[in-house]
């Protein structure tokens, strides 16, 4: 595919596609070397019309600016050891009741099961109840 118009960021003269594609990313013009920071964009949209294959995006010249540094401050508030971490915590845990009284109410089982109704089926006994009203 031949690109017509690849222009020059720096000094808008025209570049040449072979040139480019060789790895040669210097203008023949103004001697600008193209692979800098300050030409990311134009770097990045010969990449993604595959004239240009092998930026590294690890390169500091190119994205070092997008690449996350630790400030003094950051690095001095890693060293610094938080004494919670190493506290023994089962002490914390002790201060809590294990068997907390919920004031419920618990039936006992032979209570439950003399209730009228618990074997059988919901509908049927719903059914009976309707009956013993009617009459």
């Amino acid at each position: 595919m031949a690109f017509e118009g690849l222009i020059c960021p720096n000094c808008s003269s025209e570049l040449d596609e072979k040139q480019i594609r060789s790895g040669d990313l210097k203008c023949p013009h103004c001697r600008v070397n193209i692979k800098q920071k300050k030409y990311l964009a134009f770097l990045e949209y010969l990449m993604m019309n595959g004239l240009v294959d092998d930026i590294d995006f690890f390169d500091q010249k190119i994205y070092g600016h997008e690449i996350e540094r630790e400030t003094v401050e950051q690095k001095e508030l890693d060293d610094y050891t938080n004494p919670s971490d190493y506290e023994d915590k089962t002490e914390r845990f002790k201060n809590y009741d294990e068997s907390a009284d919920l004031k419920e109410v618990t039936t006992d089982e032979e209570q439950f099961r003399a209730w009228d109704g618990v074997d059988e089926d919901w509908e049927e006994f719903n059914s009976k109840d309707g009956k013993k009203k009617n009459n």
